[in-house]
């Protein structure tokens, strides 16, 4: 007995979702809780507390308070009117236990310093571990669902766009026949839709990546970009599905009057995928690696996989 789609999609977001929750519960027994930047603001503590001691690396390291109480405590012993057993026994002890602790305990501070610092990265290392896992699920999840969602929106738009030309060209006047003709002729059919398609498809898809990734960051509390950088990435993913899109139709011409299958759309996803979408974003991203590395193809095998094993070919949500 086969699934029904939105049976397999209530498993996936059941699956997904208890992934999910089992992370957030290994990361808050694992992962630590102490604010990074409070680390680092004891980092920096320790780092001037040692300064203060021995004076710093810089011009000011024979200023420090450990040279200055040595200067002052050889003055002490060293003035000609100062003698007896009681300023031998004051020199004795500084000498010997006093003069040497400022400088240990300056070395002390850096090494915890040093160790809040490594803390700190730690802490936010296990932040983005946690929060690349989420998105990942995350985003297969949407892989997997916001096709079906599309379509039919452009469904929508495209039976909008069809009522407005019948409009247009019931229009008794001449520019209109004229501009309906001018426009069946130089520009084809194929390109009005895939256009309008793109449009859709690369905004509703890039809307929801992105809402996702800064779900999960805010969450993490990790910086969630400029306007103009969000802008910017919103426009690279809208720009890298549109070859997806243009990649998904060509792995499909070959297929041209077979009926469709499940492992037509999964190689047609993959194709646009992987040759289409990740090139034109590493393209426009500048990242110099334009294929796919290896986990970005098990990434891809797990969202459109699981997208073409739930939903039947044409699918959509009614």
């Amino acid at each position: 007995m086969a699934i029904s789609p939105m049976l397999g999609l209530k498993v996936l977001f059941g699956a997904g979702m208890g992934y999910l929750v089992a992370l957030r519960v290994y990361g808050g027994v694992t992962a630590p809780e102490i604010p990074s930047d409070k680390l680092r603001e004891i980092a920096r503590i320790f780092n001037r507390l040692a300064d203060d001691l021995d004076g710093g690396r810089g011009e000011n390291a024979d200023k420090g308070i450990a040279d200055r109480a040595d200067a002052l405590a050889a003055s002490v012993w060293g003035n000609e009117r100062n003698s007896g057993p009681a300023v031998e026994g004051f020199r004795t002890l500084y000498q010997g236990a006093v003069s040497g602790y400022a400088p240990l305990l300056a070395k002390d501070c850096r090494v915890v310093a040093i160790g809040c610092e490594a803390y700190a990265d730690l802490v936010d290392d296990a932040h983005k571990g946690l929060a690349q896992l989420e998105d990942l699920i995350l985003q297969i999840m949407w892989v997997v669902t916001f096709q079906p969602m599309t379509t039919a929106l452009y469904g929508v738009a495209a039976a909008r766009v069809a009522a407005l030309i019948r409009t247009a060209k019931n229009l008794k006047s001449a520019f209109a026949l004229n501009a309906a003709r001018i426009m069946e002729m130089t520009v084809p059919k194929y390109t009005m839709t895939t256009l309008l398609y793109m449009a859709i498809d690369g905004a509703a898809y890039a809307a929801g990546s992105m809402a996702i990734t800064k779900s999960v960051q805010l969450s993490h509390g990790l910086p969630l970009g400029s306007v103009g950088e969000n802008a910017e990435e919103f426009g690279k993913i809208v720009g890298a599905n549109s070859a997806y899109v243009v990649g998904y139709d060509l792995a499909k011409l070959p297929a041209r009057g077979v009926p469709t299958t499940r492992g037509i759309e999964l190689g047609a996803r993959l194709t646009g995928s992987g040759l289409g979408y990740t090139p034109a974003y590493s393209a426009l991203d500048g990242d110099g690696e334009l294929l796919p590395t290896y986990d970005e193809w098990a990434a891809k095998f797990g969202g459109h996989g699981l997208r073409a094993v739930i939903f039947p070919p044409g699918w959509k949500f009614k």
